[in-house]
């Protein structure tokens, strides 16, 4: 069982050399244990990490939820404003425009279409009476011409003056001799002569001299 000599004695081992393995098999158990120790540490930092990931993951969720909700509360509110303001201008619009050309129409885009239709219809109408304007306005001047050519062949005892008057003429005249000494019916047959039209005729007296209005209709 144990080693002996040539002398037959017994021979016990050396006892460092179990020492030795004691000491082995300690260093052994403690590199294990370190191991289990790193090991678990190194779970602790990944779990870790993990949670700290995950939660800023959740953080950045957090923040654009919250930034979609304000440009959500935002949208809307300045879509209520912009549906208020166009509430407003069509109701203001609505009231410019006459009762025969929104009768019946309810809708807002009826109001804008009648609208640009009475937005037309005035336009014409500014046309036409431009027209008229400019026609009358060359009948006065050309029978104001025609008054005083008349009232040149009254006399030159008269102060005669022509003015514009509304549709016509005005013809002012200024005389020294007495109302049974002016010849008020021939002027008004030189006018009529001419095709001046006198539609009103009146006499004032002042200062020894009476003054004779006559108003001349101009007609198309």
């Amino acid at each position: 069982m144990f080693p002996t000599q040539q002398s037959n004695e017994l021979v016990f081992p050396d006892p460092s050399i179990f020492e030795d393995d004691k000491v082995l098999e300690e260093l052994l158990a403690d590199h294990v244990l370190l191991g289990g120790r790193a090991t678990n540490s190194t779970t602790k930092d990944r779990k870790k990490r993990r949670r700290e990931s995950s939660a800023s993951v959740k953080e950045n969720k957090d923040v654009n939820d919250n930034e979609i909700k304000t440009k959500k509360v935002v949208h809307r509110e300045i879509e209520k404003q912009r549906r208020q303001e166009m509430k407003k201008l069509c109701a203001s619009l609505r009231s410019l425009l006459p009762l025969e050309f929104i009768k019946g129409k309810r809708s807002a885009s009826d109001h804008m279409h009648e609208a640009a239709n009475y937005i037309k219809h005035m336009q014409t109408g500014i046309e036409e009476l431009s027209s008229r304007r400019d026609k009358l306005k060359n009948s006065s001047n050309f029978s104001a011409v025609e008054a005083m050519n008349a009232s040149s062949r009254i006399g030159s005892t008269h102060g005669i003056v022509v003015n514009p008057f509304r549709d016509g003429v005005e013809i002012l005249i200024s005389s020294s001799l007495k109302p049974e000494g002016f010849p008020l019916s021939g002027v008004l047959q030189e006018l009529l002569k001419m095709g001046l039209n006198a539609v009103s005729c009146e006499t004032t007296k002042g200062n020894e001299k009476s003054i004779y209005r006559i108003q001349i209709e101009v007609t198309n």
